[in-house]
């Protein structure tokens, strides 16, 4: 029986690579939708219930997780830039380096624009954490709206 299923392939003209591959594909498709169709139509009461808790509190959840997210992110970002403008202090002390008169050199160096380009992060973590403070403003005047909306059909009749 082997036999005969394998002779008519071996009557049938080679495919080339791009024939294989789309018969792959085409083949992977029809896998992935039986599977689906199957698991919808197999599913029991408990199955469906443990779906729709799944999927009900990932819905519910998500914004407050988002908003944890994106407060933790500030903070870092706001940590950061706290310890670069700490280690950026000059100190007190003179160093040698002052007396030789290198450090205004190198000020002068950068108020005329010969940059390295070393401080390229630290614009790009300012621009971020604007970014997200804007974002976060946003998300509050839309929630702000929300809530005036709902007051307003609090004294609306029917």
């Amino acid at each position: 029986m082997d036999q005969q299923t394998h002779q008519p392939e071996a009557n049938q003209p080679g495919l080339t690579a791009l024939g294989k591959l789309a018969g792959r594909f085409a083949e992977y498709g029809h896998n992935a939708s039986n599977n689906l169709s199957n698991t919808f139509t197999d599913m029991s009461l408990q199955s469906w219930i443990r779906l729709i808790v799944i999927v009900g509190g990932y819905m519910l959840l998500r914004p407050y997780i988002m908003k944890l997210g994106s407060k933790n992110a500030v903070k870092k970002m706001e940590e950061e830039d706290a310890k670069s403008k700490a280690k950026d202090k000059i100190d007190l002390d003179m160093t040698p380096n002052e007396f030789r008169g290198i450090k205004e050199k190198l000020y002068h160096a950068e108020d005329e624009g010969d940059r390295t380009g070393a401080d390229w992060g630290q614009k790009a973590r300012a621009r971020q954490r604007q970014m997200l403070k804007d974002l976060l403003e946003e998300e509050e005047r839309r929630r702000a709206a929300e809530n005036e909306d709902a007051d307003i059909q609090e004294f609306l009749e029917d």
